[in-house]
Formats: structure tokens, sequence, C-alpha cells
């Protein structure tokens, strides 16, 4: 009984498989199957540094303090020094959703980088766009859509802070999360 059973599952096996036989010619269709996970990605290269000791090596910064003979005082918006160029912060992101998926680029930061600066002084926008938005410890959107993204696409920030004359020396930091997802 084993024996006649292997005889007809072995051949039923061979033919699902793809096994064609007879007079030449013979042809077997086979299936090539591609499977993506959802997947989605960003990319992040440059950390944003305000050196006020080089301040002016930013063109688009006044002096540090404000020069007060020639009519500046506090207070003043300065823009990165490291990079000293527009955009100051590289954004690319990328996802592959089917259609019909939504996604979400977002950005938050930690909260107060400390010495007199708070978050809220800390403004970002798109790059060249001059649309200011004050940095939060409540997640923000730079850009959302369905479905693919069809490559890596740019949300490029520039960046700038309010500064007062109330800030104490030292070095002080703020850690911002871009966070690209699926919903």
């Amino acid at each position: 009984m084993k024996k006649l059973l292997l005889m007809t599952v072995v051949p039923a096996i061979l033919f699902a498989a793809g096994f064609n036989f007879g007079s030449s010619p013979q042809s077997v269709d086979a299936t090539l199957q591609f499977q993506f996970p959802t997947w989605v990605a960003v990319w992040v290269p440059d950390d944003v540094t305000w050196d006020f000791s080089n301040i002016t090596s930013n063109p688009s910064n006044p002096s540090y303090p404000p020069d007060i003979s020639s009519g500046q005082n506090f207070p003043q918006y300065y823009y990165p020094t490291n990079p000293n160029a527009s955009p100051y912060m590289r954004i690319r992101y990328w996802t592959n959703a089917a259609s019909g998926t939504s996604w979400q680029l977002t950005i938050v930061g930690s909260g107060d980088p400390g010495g007199g600066i708070l978050i809220g002084d800390i403004e970002y926008s798109d790059a060249g766009a001059g649309s200011w938005t004050s940095l939060s410890t409540t997640a923000a959107t730079l850009a959302s859509g369905t479905g693919r993204t069809s490559g890596f696409a740019s949300a490029d920030q520039d960046w700038r802070v309010y500064i007062d004359g109330d800030e104490e020396a030292g070095t002080y930091t703020c850690t911002v999360t871009i966070t690209m997802q699926t919903l």
C-alpha cells in the first residue's frame, strides 16, 4: 500500500512543480515572485551648530554681542555657523508604501537646551522659504502623503535661534528627532 501511495504521490508532485514530458517541444511555466515589506527610511547627515565665538562665519548673522555703536541691540535672530549656509539640515526620506497607505515625516525637539535658550526660541523652515515654525516637544509634520515616494525625497530645513541677551556662558544642546512612518 505504501509503495502504491508513493508511486501516485511522486508523479503528482512532479507535475505540480512544472514537469512536462512527451514529444518535442515541451514547455513549462514558472513564477518569479518578489516580496517587499512596507519599509521607510530617513537620512539626516548633519548636526547643526551655533558657535557664538565665531558667529559671523555665517554672513547672514549680525555680530555677537550686537554692535550697539551701530544701532544693533538684542534681541536678534542668529543662523547656524556649521553648516553656515542654507540648507542647514539636509533631510531625505523614502517609503515603498502601497497605494492608499498614508505616511508622515515629523519633527520634534527634546526640550529646552538650557542656559536661557527655550525650545520655542529655536525655529525651523523649509529651506529657502522663510516661513518659520518654533520647535516644540510636540511632533509637527514636515511632509505627508500616500503611497510610495518614487525614490528619496527632500525635506531640507533652515534653522535660526532667537537670542535676547540673557543667555549664560556654556554649551547647551537639544535633540531633534525626525521620524518617517506609515500610518
